[in-house]
C-alpha cells in the first residue's frame, strides 16, 4: 500500500484536504507546510489551475470520510 494512504494526517492537513477536494482554496490560503506534506504524500498537486488531489489524495479523502462517517 501507498505510504500516502498510511501515514496519519493532522486534523488541519485532513480538513485542508477536504478543502481541495472542494476546490474551496488555492495554494496561498492554505498553511505551507500542510501543502508541502500532502505534496510529499503525493496526495495533492499542483497545476495551472491550482492544487487539485491526485489520485491516491481521493482515494485517502475517502477513507477519511469513512473513518468520519464510523465514529458518528
Amino acid at each position: 500500500m501507498e505510504r500516502g494512504l498510511l501515514v496519519e494526517l493532522s486534523p488541519h492537513e485532513g480538513t485542508a484536504l477536504q478543502r481541495i477536494a472542494q476546490g474551496m482554496v488555492d495554494a496561498s490560503d492554505l498553511q505551507g507546510h500542510h501543502i508541502v506534506r500532502l505534496k510529499a504524500l503525493a496526495l495533492i498537486e499542483e497545476t495551472e489551475q491550482g492544487v487539485r488531489l491526485t489520485e491516491l489524495g481521493a482515494r485517502r479523502l475517502t477513507m477519511l470520510q469513512r473513518n468520519t462517517a464510523a465514529r458518528s
